[in-house]
């Protein structure tokens, strides 16, 4: 059976310190050898074509016309010479036509390597971020991350790569070719044209520290307007709701003012700095022009030679001048990709362990069981946010089969105990037990495949409502789907559909209620069949008999399940085993609703105030 590859396990990237461009993408490339080779081998073929070109017009000037033009030369003698020169003009059409030919499928070459490791690149950086943590995504905006696997800094590789297999080879051959021709033209002029070539190295060195700045500085400003892009997009609702068109709109062209600003800048630098060797190139030339001319009229130089030595030069010079450029376009690479390593140095706080070390939890799940032992626990429980205390020295016992609310004030922790048990998060100190063993023991996706989550705001993936409750479980049979849909109730409104379950729904679900996302994302929680089900405000968005049909789907999952409801409607948990009443990071009430709602502690408080609410709620009704 053929192994799946761990992409994360084989990657170039994996984090020991950035190593540098170089190292990185020749780690890459060495799983394209017979491409390079090839991409390489057409690239020499095509500088050979193009440095032998020039010197097919030398031979015509000089060995085929200047002799037919000489004063004593017979019919005969210029027939033949013109024919010579035919012969020659066919081999100058041949060595462009190789020139074409041999460039185009070493483009092929290259093409299919690029993309190759462009994907493998993007691959890993995606594989990588699913793996992190939520602290990870709490400092890391999904724009800022979704630039630096799509946008510029990816580019920059590409460029960079292009030029280091395509470019480099072709003008390598092409330069050994002409700067031999020239030493055999001429030592003088080709000492003129080295001189050339040094003012422009000189001015090539100069920019690299201006142009690496200008680039970081690009890239920073493209990075600020994605996370822009972004939040908007994300928060198109409030926009509107707050009706801050406008504002947005304004900061919006601010962002992108700034990149613009930043990119005209970098773009007239790198032009600017391109221009100083260049200069350096025409005027070298013209002096090669005005000595060639000496040497014409008193050394006896010919005009064919003359001229090849000028066009090998320039090929020497651009070619010179594009390697220079090469080492620009480095610096920019090297800025991307020190930015997607940067994301690739990151370590997960929710590592896993050797695979000898995991425990299976469906064998955990019955010993647990058996022996009598809780189906959650939490021990001595210390958790913080950016050192924002939410748990010190927490306790917590939920047993199989047991229905518990969670219910308090925003921040008080609720959520905060569903994301330490699913390890979202990872406890500062003491432990979380699934099942009589520590979370940590088993592999995530074993671990958060016991669990099935209706969040408050369940996210709907672009496709049909069949397809979106599906992903729950992919292998589920129609017979399940349905029957999933009809504990949530979903068929309610998707019988109202004109495709019905094939109804296409948009990204974020914009076409859909609040509820119905709700009673989707129900669906599919009881579609996993999982063996804890966690309700976190399911029912805050659903209308009265939309609440009563879940509630009532909730109470007989309860008799079969164990259940964790995150609550604000205390309504909604009449009927649960036991409610813990959460405040600042403690249980400070625990009990049965009926107990609890005759008391005069905290849950009294929030019962009343529940009340109060839904008492100014029907009087503006």
């Amino acid at each position: 059976m053929k192994k799946k590859r761990n992409l994360q396990n084989e990657s170039p990237l994996k984090p020991k310190g950035y190593p540098g461009l170089l190292r990185i993408v020749f780690r890459y490339l060495a799983q394209y050898k017979l491409s390079i080779l090839g991409t390489m081998l057409c690239a020499g073929v095509t500088g050979a074509a193009v440095a032998i070109m020039p010197h097919c017009i030398k031979f015509i000037v000089d060995d085929c016309i200047t002799p037919a033009l000489q004063i004593g030369a017979s019919d005969a003698d210029k027939q033949g010479f013109l024919q010579l020169a035919a012969l020659v003009c066919l081999l100058y059409i041949a060595m462009a036509l190789i020139r074409q030919w041999s460039w185009r499928l070493g483009l092929v070459f290259l093409t299919r390597t690029l993309e190759g490791i462009i994907i493998r690149l993007r691959s890993e950086f995606f594989l990588h971020i699913q793996h992190l943590c939520m602290r990870f995504y709490d400092k890391n905006p999904s724009g800022e991350l979704y630039n630096s696997i799509m946008g510029t800094p990816m580019a920059s590789v590409k460029t960079f790569l292009y030029q280091l297999i395509m470019d480099i080879p072709l003008q390598a051959v092409t330069f050994i070719i002409s700067i031999s021709a020239l030493i055999y033209y001429d030592a003088y002029l080709t000492l003129l044209m080295v001189a050339t070539a040094a003012v422009m190295v000189l001015f090539n060195q100069l920019s690299r520290r201006r142009i690496r700045a200008l680039t970081r500085d690009y890239l920073r400003a493209e990075s600020e307007a994605s996370k822009y892009i972004n939040d908007m997009l994300h928060g198109m609702d409030a926009v509107k709701l707050y009706a801050i068109e406008d504002t947005t709109a304004t900061s919006f062209e601010h962002h992108l003012k700034e990149m613009k600003d930043k990119g005209v800048r970098q773009t007239f630098a790198l032009n600017y700095e391109k221009m100083k060797p260049e200069l350096a190139q025409f005027v070298g030339t013209a002096l090669v022009y005005l000595v060639g001319a000496v040497f014409c009229v008193y050394r006896g130089l010919s005009i064919g030679t003359l001229y090849a030595f000028i066009s090998c030069m320039g090929i020497i010079l651009s070619t010179l001048n594009s390697w220079l450029g090469v080492i620009l376009q480095y610096n920019a690479a090297d800025v991307g990709m020190r930015r997607i390593y940067s994301v690739m140095a990151e370590v997960t706080t929710t590592p896993e362990l050797d695979d000898a070390l995991i425990h299976s939890i469906d064998t955990e799940r019955a010993a647990s069981r058996n022996a009598g032992k809780p189906c959650i626990t939490f021990e001595n429980v210390r958790f913080a946010y950016d050192q924002k205390d939410i748990f010190r020295n927490f306790n917590c016992q939920i047993a199989f089969g047991e229905s518990v609310a969670l219910v308090g004030g925003s921040g008080s922790g609720k959520s905060t105990l569903t994301k330490l048990i699913l390890r979202l998060y990872e406890v500062d100190e003491g432990h979380v037990t699934l099942f009589g063993r520590d979370v940590r023991d088993y592999h995530l996706k074993d671990l958060r495949r016991t669990f099935g989550i209706v969040p408050q705001n369940p996210f709907i993936f672009h496709g049909t409502i069949w397809d979106n409750i599906r992903i729950a479980r992919p292998e589920a049979t129609n017979y399940d789907i349905i029957n999933a849909m009809e504990i949530a109730h979903v068929h309610e409104f998707v019988n109202d559909l004109p495709m019905g379950w094939s109804t296409v729904i948009g990204d974020g679900a914009l076409s859909l209620s609040g509820g119905q996302r709700q009673r989707i994302a129900i669906a599919r929680a009881v579609l996993k069949n999982p063996d804890i089900l966690i309700f976190d405000e399911a029912t805050s968005a659903l209308d009265n008999l939309s609440e009563r049909h879940i509630q009532a789907a909730m109470e007989n999952l309860m008799k079969t399940h164990t259940v964790i409801i995150i609550a604000h409607r205390l309504s909604t948990v009449r009927n649960v085993d036991r409610i813990l009443v959460f405040d600042r990071g403690d249980i400070v009430e625990e009990g049965d609703y009926d107990t609890l709602a005759t008391g005069f502690g905290k849950f009294r408080e929030l019962l009343d105030g529940t009340k109060a609410e839904e008492e100014q709620v029907a009087s503006i009704d």
